[in-house]
């Protein structure tokens, strides 16, 4: 359970559980004292029609039952019959003569103090009737505290049953809700104390028990993400590190060679110098432009770039690119077929240089792996809410082994080990393409071709501004 909803759950039984108690204890007392009882049965009693009393003194007894306080257990005797009571020993309709009342009341008296009344009888009837000439006589009593503490009232006791339940409740939801956080805590101190200290192959591991999860649960899964990310990236810059140590070492070596060479006077000749100079100038060549390739590659990582994006009209943009592309058919002998049927009007953000650099990447690929009159076809169309974009060739195709690694920095394909160059190209479209938020797949079949789809949304409102804007 989340601590937010725990916290709520405690909250609310902080405050809803008394409201409960204010509301159910009262109703409870009334429900259990002498009114209640003797209320039900003074509604009863004045149906009887033989009880000869007027409304006036109906009016005096329910008065004097209003007025009971709740530890006092009342019976009203009426003609030598009770008629109302909560008395247990005397129940509403026990026959009984004033002797056996007295005699009654003799025998408990150790436990109960007794008083007698008569709401009905005034002064100027006792005066008439020379005596107690009653018409309803009410006996109430109390226990006596010292002889018999039962009879103590319920209400304390409920009270203090309420402050240990309660109490229990508040204190069990505390040590939960501590030890939940206790162990979320340690498990967050634990994990980030091994990426600290450079242990980035230990898992992460999350709680089995859903109901154990919650935000610093939550926080150890985005931190389990981060380790999986820096480790990625850490195996990213040790392969990146070995690709330009081995794909650097091979002209160097050659120009270190050829130096050596020339200096010891190993070649003399001065035709064979000439030779080893234009060799060792071709490979610095070569150096220059792998290192140049390692610092744009380095500086596509890094991706403030996004922030200098311009929104560019993509139909000219993409028929600007299939003209190039057709300019250069001829060149490498190739037949090229262009097909772009994109709304002019249509805008999306990027860079323009980079963005043709990862088409010229996808299509110099696909020159390089086709031969003389192989097809590269170029084609944009718009489906909806995306333009879909194809660079597809009729060359050798990539092993199928090879396709989940053709965007690898340095990777080189079985077919690609041949041709010069560092196995950055496609890494490079695959950066470009993801940073704007774009898609990219392949598609590729052993002597039959390859495909590249380039899938570019055009939401976010990227639209063609009017002359007047």
């Amino acid at each position: 359970m989340k601590i937010k909803s725990q916290f709520k759950l405690l909250i609310f039984g902080i405050v809803i559980i008394p409201l409960i108690t204010i509301t159910i204890l009262p109703i409870n007392i009334y429900l259990t004292s002498p009114q209640y009882t003797l209320l039900k049965g003074y509604k009863e009693i004045r149906k009887i029609k033989e009880i000869d009393l007027t409304e006036e003194d109906w009016s005096i007894v329910q008065k004097k039952i209003e007025s009971i306080p709740p530890n006092v257990q009342v019976a009203f005797y009426y003609n030598s019959t009770v008629i109302i009571s909560n008395i247990p020993e005397l129940k509403a309709g026990l026959y009984l003569t004033p002797f056996e009342i007295f005699e009654f009341m003799k025998n408990t008296n150790s436990d109960y103090d007794y008083q007698f009344q008569s709401p009905l009888l005034t002064k100027e009837e006792m005066e008439k009737n020379g005596g107690l000439n009653y018409r309803i006589l009410v006996i109430s009593r109390v226990p006596i505290p010292e002889k018999n503490r039962k009879h103590k009232p319920l209400f304390y006791m409920q009270i203090l049953i309420f402050a240990v339940l309660f109490e229990f409740f508040c204190l069990t939801s505390v040590i939960r809700l501590s030890r939940v956080i206790y162990k979320s805590i340690t498990l967050l101190e634990q994990s980030t104390l091994k990426i600290a200290n450079g242990d980035l192959d230990a898992e992460i591991k999350m709680p089995k028990n859903k109901r154990l999860a919650n935000e610093i649960t939550s926080l150890v899964q985005s931190l389990e993400k981060m380790r999986t990310s820096l480790k990625d990236d850490h195996e990213r810059r040790v392969k990146f590190i070995m690709g330009i140590s081995h794909d650097l070492r091979t002209p160097v070596s050659l120009i270190k060679g050829y130096s050596e060479a020339i200096t010891d006077g190993i070649v003399s000749d001065m035709d064979a110098v000439k030779n080893s100079l234009s060799i060792i100038s071709t490979k610095a060549d070569q150096l220059e432009v792998m290192i140049n390739d390692l610092i744009n590659y380095v500086k596509l990582n890094n991706t403030d770039w996004q922030q200098t994006l311009e929104n560019v009209r993509l139909e000219p943009f993409l028929s600007n690119f299939a003209q190039s592309a057709l300019n250069t058919s001829s060149v490498y002998n190739r037949k090229i077929n262009t097909f772009i049927d994109v709304d002019s009007s249509i805008e999306v953000p990027m860079d323009k240089n980079l963005v043709s650099r990862a088409l010229e990447n996808i299509l110099s690929n696909a020159v390089r792996y086709t031969k003389d009159g192989d097809s590269i076809s170029i084609s944009a169309v718009q489906e909806g809410s995306v333009v879909l974009l194809s660079i597809a060739d009729t060359g050798i195709g990539i092993e199928e082994k090879d396709l989940e690694h053709i965007y690898d920095i340095f990777y080189r394909g079985t077919n690609s080990r041949r041709e010069q160059g560092m196995g950055i190209g496609l890494s490079v479209v695959k950066t470009i393409i993801d940073t704007l938020g774009w898609n990219i797949k392949v598609s590729s079949k052993m002597n039959e071709g390859t495909i590249f789809f380039i899938s570019i949304p055009l939401g976010n409102g990227k639209s063609a501004k009017s002359p007047a804007q």
